[in-house]
């Protein structure tokens, strides 16, 4: 019968020596480790011999685990966790070899077993890496001449290529440093003293409960390679090897299009597509659990992931091309970017991939969509509730009988209440009250006060034209004798301007005057905000200025998101404006 787990504490020369065939399945996320961790390994290992080296003791340095999927007696083994350790770990053992000319073909034993080409043998390689990467990984680095051609070579690499490269070039040049004897030592103690837990089952499921447990470092599988193992697993069950191999290209290809954060984003707003609830659970299991077309695996891939992706990437680059309307599309998405939170991509996806080809329905959506989201983080509503309600746009969206009207998406419109909650809200105290928003809002303002087409800089920090702590004897204290409309002033939209640069934090008290000069110009060239030179250009910052200049501002903002209220309530807006300039409390 099968044994369903083993662990062993195995030797490095025993890893290398030919009972094991590690290859890494195509699911893998490419190679990653970067010169910091295989330095860091270098360093441990010499540090450990060292240390044994001074004590005299014999005692095994522990190297970590890996974990196989592996049946009994069978020496191939799938690296479901170690992928980064062997590889590194191969590559320092092609570095020994090319140091240690003598023991060369010694040393090549445990990069692969030679094979007898008259009896039509071919070698035996202790460790295949992902298909992609595996013709390149033997040619350079297991083969005997190859890490030198690597090393040497200056040829564009990416992703795990230039990793490989990277790795071998510091591994190679911290081993030169050591003396022939050190050298033969550390090849030694790596052999004899050094060990891994090798933890080995035969099922695929039993493989990866053990790695969700052991594994803390973040640098091998994440959500998305579980997902992957069990996509392509099901396709090579059900279509067959090579289709599951072709599949397993073009989940790389997108993964890499996107990026792998993105790419693991993507998956996140795909669960959030079909769930429409709040995370509960561990994102595999609720991915399986409410994303259909998972029991149809190439359905999965070919009209939702490979769809998807595609729309995410320009949503989150704000970068679509079309004949018309791309430019207002891109700026309402570049916006929406700048929050805080993503729970708007979901619907905006679900939008974008049916109305594609109708830029001007998704200019008209995107404008609300930005609307209702900056609703949402200036009125500082709760996640839950956040979530709720794109869970109900998206539901508005989806029936195959919806055209693209906005009338029909009742969840983007406001209400009047609504309005006057997200009005009083820009009114207020948007610094100290609203942190998340404050820099998103600022420069959105800024936006539209300049000239159509004129690029927008983004700001080092926000100022604050009248102080936080006005220094005695200043103007500020005459301007704004009463110490509570001062404070009412401080952090509001009248009072507060980007700045494109850091600057001194002692002049953020000057008066006004010398704080038009020093502050908000330097070495001769104005500012490029225009609402930092609309203050440099006044001559005195007193509470009439403020007045005009705040209801002025949010005046821009109320146009741009459509704030205006029904005939009734603007009334009563009217009435109580000139109130709420003096105490926003009071709105």
């Amino acid at each position: 019968m099968a044994k369903t787990l083993e662990a062993h504490d195995k030797l490095i020369r025993e890893i290398f020596e030919g009972s094991y065939q590690f290859e890494i399945p195509d699911y893998q996320r490419p190679y990653a480790w970067t010169t910091e961790q295989a330095g860091e390994l270098f360093d441990d290992l010499i540090s450990a011999m060292q240390d044994a080296r001074v004590s005299g003791a014999s005692s095994q340095y522990f190297l970590g685990s890996i974990v196989l999927i592996k049946a009994d007696r069978d020496p191939k083994s799938f690296v479901v966790d170690g992928q980064q350790r062997l590889s590194t770990l191969t590559i320092l053992l092609a570095v020994l070899r090319v140091l240690m000319p003598n023991s060369a073909s010694f040393l090549t034993k445990y990069l692969y077993k030679e094979g007898n080409p008259e009896w039509g043998e071919s070698n035996e390689y202790r460790l295949k890496a992902r298909e992609e990467d595996a013709d390149f990984f033997r040619t350079y680095v297991q083969e005997q001449g190859g890490l030198e051609r690597l090393v040497s070579s200056t040829d564009k690499l990416k992703d795990s290529r230039l990793r490989y490269r990277e790795n071998a070039t510091l591994l190679l040049k911290k081993a030169k440093a050591l003396s022939p004897a050190d050298l033969n030592a550390l090849w030694k103690f790596l052999a004899n003293d050094c060990s891994l837990v090798v933890i080995s089952t035969p099922d695929l499921e039993a493989a990866y409960r053990i790695f969700s447990v052991l594994n803390n470092r973040g640098l091998d599988l994440a959500p998305i390679d579980i997902i992957k193992a069990q996509v392509l697993g099901l396709i090579r069950t059900t279509a067959g090897e090579v289709k599951s191999r072709a599949y397993a290209k073009e989940w790389s290809r997108i993964e890499s299009s996107l990026g792998r954060d993105a790419f693991g984003d993507l998956f996140g707003h795909i669960r959030s597509i079909y769930a429409k609830k709040k995370q509960k659970y561990i994102l595999v299991k609720e991915f399986q659990e409410h994303v259909t077309e998972y029991k149809t695996p190439i359905d999965l891939v070919d009209k939702v992931i490979k769809s998807y992706a595609e729309v995410w990437d320009f949503v989150r680059d704000a970068d679509f091309e079309a004949t018309e309307h791309a430019e207002t599309i891109n700026e309402h998405l570049s916006w929406l970017n700048r929050v805080d939170f993503k729970d708007w991509v979901p619907p905006a996806l679900v939008y974008f991939k049916r109305f594609r080809q109708q830029p001007k329905l998704l200019a008209e959506f995107f404008q609300s969509l930005e609307r209702l989201t900056y609703f949402l983080l200036v009125t500082k509503v709760g996640i839950n509730e956040r979530i709720e309600t794109y869970a109900a746009l998206t539901k508005e969206i989806e029936p195959e009988t919806f055209k693209g009207d906005l009338a029909a998406l009742t969840t983007l419109a406001l209400t009047d209440a609504q309005k006057r909650k997200f009005v009083a809200a820009l009114n207020g105290d948007v610094y100290e009250d609203l942190p998340k928003a404050r820099m998103a809002l600022v420069l959105r303002l800024e936006s539209l006060v300049r000239a159509p087409g004129v690029q927008l800089q983004n700001a080092v920090s926000l100022e604050h034209v009248l102080p936080q702590t006005p220094p005695d004897g200043s103007d500020w204290l005459q301007w704004f004798p009463d110490e509570n409309e001062r404070e009412a002033w401080t952090h509001r939209l009248a009072n507060l301007v980007p700045l494109d640069r850091n600057k001194n934090s002692s002049a953020s008290n000057y008066d006004f005057a010398k704080k038009k000069s020093v502050y908000f110009k330097g070495k001769g060239t104005a500012s490029p905000f225009i609402l930092t030179q609309e203050a440099r250009s006044e001559n005195e910052w007193t509470p009439e200025i403020l007045i005009d200049r705040q209801e002025r501002l949010v005046g821009v903002l109320k146009k741009h998101w459509a704030l205006e209220m029904s005939p009734t309530e603007s009334v009563c807006e009217g009435s109580e404006r000139h109130a709420f300039a003096f105490d926003a409390a009071d709105y």
